[in-house]
């Protein structure tokens, strides 16, 4: 806790009471109370770590994700939670900050990447709509490689075609040069 009331760990309590010794004695019990707690949860993960990933993002220089791609690739105290800061990021900022290249880490970061991060946190349905979403099916995909294909077989059929019209162009104006003479 930031604020005035706070020394250190130490967090002071204000207790009004009609008397003074029983004030002082319930603000010493009721702070100490708090500090118990304050103490207690202190350094626990927070699921709400994800609202400040962009300023911070922006305050370092780093391009905007780079927080988020930090814990997709490191785990930390909690990878549940860090899963869950994800979901909350996505969720609210999309995934177009975070499934691209990263100049900071160096490095593309793949669904498969995210998925494995969020079903290592628990969240294996949330990784299944992920990469059904990000990969398109499986018909898609062979039809997608079967273009691919037939486009590199023309391709290869062009230039081989080309050098063969080349050397065929050549052997004619030989073939005439020679012919005069």
């Amino acid at each position: 806790m930031n604020n005035r009331n706070t020394v250190g760990d130490f967090v002071f309590v204000p207790v009004i009471t009609a008397e003074p010794i029983s004030s002082g004695i319930a603000t010493a019990v009721a702070s100490t109370i708090a500090t118990i707690i304050n103490s207690i949860n202190k350094g626990k993960p927070n699921p709400n770590d994800w609202q400040g990933w962009v300023a911070l993002d922006k305050k370092n220089g780093q391009p905007i994700g780079t927080n988020v791609i930090t814990w997709i690739i490191k785990d930390g105290q909690s990878i549940e939670n860090e899963a869950l800061n994800i979901l909350q990021y996505i969720r609210n900022y999309g995934t177009q900050d975070v499934l691209t290249y990263n100049s900071y880490y160096n490095r593309t970061i793949t669904a498969d990447d995210l998925a494995d991060k969020l079903r290592r946190g628990g969240y294996e349905n949330e990784a299944k709509q992920l990469i059904q979403q990000i990969q398109p099916p499986a018909t898609l995909q062979a039809a997608n490689n079967i273009i691919d294909n037939v486009s590199r077989g023309i391709t290869n059929i062009t230039k081989s075609t080309s050098s063969l019209l080349l050397y065929l162009g050549i052997g004619i104006g030989l073939f005439l040069i020679l012919k005069k003479k």
